[in-house]
């Protein structure tokens, strides 16, 4: 099948939320936590661990240190808001998936 740029722009914003909570879950154990620690321990590269570090910072999930990112008190806050989003997306796509199924 074609790629298409709705479904393909859909799995890259998924898979950079998927890497960011990635992210975050390291850097909340092993805090304070740098770029090159984080990039081989996810066998990713630092550009794209650089990348959602600024996103959590920007939300204000973690603040970065000299020694690394570390975890802040808006941590919890944003993890709940998280779910709720994760929640109302899955039932957005089981409603979906049922009008696809049901027009097969």
């Amino acid at each position: 099948m074609k790629k298409s740029p709705l479904t393909t722009k859909l799995v890259e914003e998924l898979e950079v939320m998927e890497r960011t909570v990635d992210i975050l879950n390291i850097v909340e154990e092993e805090q304070p936590v740098g770029i090159t620690k984080l990039s081989s321990m996810l066998n990713l590269p630092e550009h794209k661990v650089r990348y959602s570090l600024r996103m959590l910072q920007k939300e204000g999930v973690i603040e970065p240190t000299p020694g690394g990112a570390t975890i802040s008190s808006n941590h919890e806050n944003f993890i709940a808001h998280l779910k709720e989003i994760l929640i109302e997306l899955d039932s957005t796509m089981k409603r979906i998936r049922n009008v696809l199924e049901s027009d097969l």
